[in-house]
C-alpha cells in the first residue's frame, strides 16, 4: 500500500510539475512563432528595400521634375507620341507598384481630376490644381521612400517665387485633396 502511495503521490508531483509548465511552454512556443513570423515579415521587406532603392529614387525623381522642370517634364509626358505615352504609363505604373496605399490613391484623384476636365473647356486653376496634385504626390512618394513627410505646400513655397500671390488657390486645392484622400 506504501509503495502504491509513493507512486501515486510521484505520478502526481509530475502531473502537477507538468501542468505548472505548461503555461511557460505554450508562451514559450507562441513567442517563438511570433518571433519567426516576423523574421520572414523582415527579411522580404528588406529584400524589397534593397532591390527598389534605385526605382523608388527614379520615381521619386520623375515626380520631382513635374514640379521643378515642370515646363519640360510636363511636355515629355504629355507629348502625344508613342514615346510620351509609353514614359507616362511607365511612371504610372512604377508609382502603383512602389507606392503606397495613400500615394496611389493621390494619383487615381490626381488621374480623375485630370479626365473629369472637360475637353476644351480648362478651368482658370487647372494649371494650379495640377501643381499642388503634383507636390502631395511628392509628398507622399518621399516619405514612402525615406519615412520623412514634408507638407506639399512647403514643397510648393520652394518652387513658387511668388506663392504668397497664389496661397489662397493652392490652400484651397490642398484642402480639397485632404477631402478627397478622407473618402
Amino acid at each position: 500500500m506504501n509503495v502504491i502511495n509513493v507512486i501515486l503521490t510521484l505520478i502526481g508531483l509530475v502531473v502537477i510539475g507538468l501542468l505548472l509548465r505548461l503555461p511557460q511552454a505554450i508562451t514559450d512556443s507562441w513567442l517563438e512563432q511570433t518571433k519567426n513570423r516576423n523574421a520572414h515579415t523582415i527579411q522580404i521587406e528588406s529584400y524589397f528595400k534593397k532591390v527598389s532603392v534605385s526605382k523608388q529614387e527614379e520615381i521619386l525623381n520623375k515626380w520631382a521634375d513635374f514640379l521643378t522642370d515642370m515646363e519640360a517634364t510636363t511636355q515629355k509626358y504629355t507629348s502625344l507620341t508613342d514615346k510620351g505615352m509609353d514614359e507616362l504609363r511607365l511612371l504610372l505604373h512604377d508609382t502603383v507598384v512602389y507606392g503606397s496605399d495613400r500615394t496611389v490613391k493621390l494619383l487615381s484623384i490626381y488621374m480623375r481630376n485630370i479626365f473629369d476636365m472637360p475637353k476644351g473647356k480648362e478651368k482658370s486653376n487647372d494649371a494650379s490644381d495640377q501643381i499642388v496634385y503634383y507636390a502631395f504626390i511628392i509628398s507622399s512618394l518621399k516619405e514612402d521612400f525615406t519615412g520623412y513627410h514634408i507638407d506639399p505646400l512647403t514643397l510648393l513655397k520652394v518652387e513658387i517665387s511668388d506663392y504668397d500671390r497664389y496661397e489662397k488657390i493652392c490652400v484651397d486645392c490642398a484642402k480639397k485633396i485632404e477631402r478627397q484622400l478622407s473618402k
